[in-house]
């Protein structure tokens, strides 16, 4: 669960405004889960989170949430309480940090902002790729991947961060410098924008914002 934290960094300042209550350099955040039958506690110290779960009535701690060799439905459905939680948490509390182009971190503060969403680091083995997505059908509208620029222009040297965006004219896009067939994704459907500031902000915005309505549909 706790990948979802990658490329996080906690808020403090926000963190006390959501409810969490500092003790000596240990940041404390209780909420009940399931209908009140759990009690989850979320403890941040030093900027890393963990959290445990207490049953409500008796007040015994759950440790089955951790152990990855519970598979049963109900200890499933308590985990997916707790990331619920965690997700909240983290878009109220932590910023996201550690991009490698200027761009990136502007375009992500405003779709954050418009949208509501923030990146989700969803691969173990792909730990520079998010995706953004739709929070009622789930469906990506846009996915942030920092690759080698070899990706995009065979020969190019170093890496940049790019954004694949799902567009319903691809073909006509395509002419138009600083946007390239889509990486590891249907050309068909999808291109890849590098933020490096080839297109303007509000360029690619509009660009997020039409990959956005294109995936609407459940």
């Amino acid at each position: 669960m706790f990948e979802i934290f990658k490329a996080y960094q906690f808020n403090s300042k926000k963190a006390k405004e959501y409810g969490f209550v500092e003790n000596q350099g240990v940041w404390n955040h209780s909420s009940t889960i399931l209908h009140g039958d759990f009690l989850m506690r979320v403890i941040v110290v030093d900027g890393d989170l963990s959290f445990q779960v207490f049953d409500k009535e008796t007040g015994d701690l759950y440790p089955q949430v951790h152990m990855e060799s519970m598979r049963g439905t109900f200890v499933g459905t308590v985990r997916e309480a707790c990331l619920e939680v965690l997700y909240d948490i983290r878009k109220a509390c932590f910023d996201v940090q550690g991009f490698l182009c200027p761009q990136t971190k502007r375009i992500m503060a405003v779709v954050q902002e418009k949208y509501g969403n923030q990146l989700e680091y969803l691969w173990e083995k792909s730990p520079d790729t998010a995706v953004l997505r739709h929070e009622d059908n789930q469906k990506w509208y846009a996915v942030l991947m920092r690759i080698s620029w070899d990706k995009l222009e065979k020969g190019r040297e170093g890496l940049v961060e790019a954004v694949n965006l799902k567009q319903d004219q691809v073909s006509d896009l395509l002419v138009k410098k600083g946007i390239y067939p889509a990486f590891h994704m249907n050309k068909r459907y999808w291109i890849s924008v590098p933020l490096d500031d080839s297109l303007s902000d509000e360029e690619v915005l509009e660009l997020i914002e039409k990959s956005w309505n294109l995936t609407l549909k459940k």
